[in-house]
């Protein structure tokens, strides 16, 4: 699953990077600063099936989802004003897209729960996509256990009494 970074201080963003490590699910960042080039580079080399961005980059997402055919769903943020015409022009033009808000999505979670699917130490976490600056964008993969161990460093460093 892509996340694209504009909306990069949603705490949607933050629940479906959450939800998506629950099912042992790689995200990859793209930030919207790629520009379409780039976030088509991005989808299409993650093989990703969904992407998550606020509703403002919907328009922007035409032209790379007619590329990245592997993408079968497009969730937006709730919290920001969505133009219905930006939805449909979506739909219109990419026309094997699910497109939901992040509030359906939840709804449709609660009517359906899984259980977790915890991944191991050496599955894939996440891959950050640098800017590209000198050609097409990078993707770093991080490990789970990159993960865990950056944030144990973090928490021995920042010892915080409670």
């Amino acid at each position: 699953m892509s996340l694209i970074n504009g909306d990069l201080h949603s705490a949607h963003w933050l629940a479906m990077s959450h939800g998506a490590v629950s099912q042992s699910i790689p995200i990859a960042t793209a930030y919207d600063t790629l520009g379409e080039e780039g976030v088509k580079h991005s989808l299409i080399q993650t093989q990703s099936k969904a992407i998550y961005c606020n509703p403002g980059l919907l328009k922007s997402l035409v032209k790379p989802l007619q590329e990245a055919k592997e993408v079968k769903f497009v969730i937006y943020n709730s919290d920001d004003e969505v133009k219905q015409e930006d939805i449909e022009h979506l739909k219109s033009t990419n026309d094997r897209l699910a497109i939901l808000s992040f509030d359906e999505l939840h709804k449709l979670g609660e009517d359906n729960p899984v259980e977790p699917v915890p991944p191991k130490p050496d599955d894939l976490c996440c891959i950050m996509y640098t800017s590209g600056s000198t050609g097409p964008p990078k993707g770093v993969p991080i490990k789970h256990k990159a993960v865990l161990a950056a944030s144990e460093s973090g928490s021995k460093s920042c010892r915080i009494d409670c």
